[in-house]
């Protein structure tokens, strides 16, 4: 893990979070949360496509999920572990700068997972989608508190 990775990613959720509970006090949360998702499945969208494009992907792989997921971990500073099966990785977060950076800036452990489900979640499953339709993204486990880990799953089904 990269602590200045870490610092600055902490530092943007923090930032994030802020202007998220303001937008949530002036419509609502399910709308704000509506917004966010909107706004970064068309990030993953465009990124996914970028990176299809830069990669020359035709299908993805575990292999491959993990190469591209070890990246997205380093650059956001997570302390990640990976489980690798044939057609599945498990991606298990521990220290996680998502998670402290919302609660900096106020989020309970609930707001953080409904944020979480919302952003990140639907912007990593939208990055994916977009480079092979055939694999499937959630976040199957998010952390029961601070200390825990969240896992994502990633299915290759073709």
């Amino acid at each position: 893990m990269s602590e200045p990775a870490y610092n600055a990613t902490m530092n943007m959720s923090s930032m994030v979070g802020m202007f998220f509970n303001t937008v949530s006090q002036e419509e609502n949360k399910d709308k704000a949360l509506a917004y966010l998702s909107s706004s970064v499945e068309s990030l993953g969208e465009m990124s996914g496509k970028m990176t299809k494009e830069q990669m020359k992907i035709e299908t993805l792989d575990v292999a491959t999920i993990k190469s591209i997921m070890e990246g997205m971990m380093e650059t956001y500073g997570l302390t990640s572990e990976f489980e690798v099966e044939s057609k599945r990785l498990l991606v298990n977060n521990y220290k996680c700068p998502f998670y402290d950076g919302l609660k900096t800036a106020g989020f309970d452990h609930t707001a953080i997972e409904e944020f979480c489900r919302s952003g990140p979640g639907t912007m990593v499953s939208s990055f994916f989608r977009q480079i092979d339709p055939t694999v499937e993204y959630k976040l199957q486990k998010f952390r029961t508190s601070p200390e825990d880990f969240c896992v994502e799953e990633f299915v290759v089904k073709a």
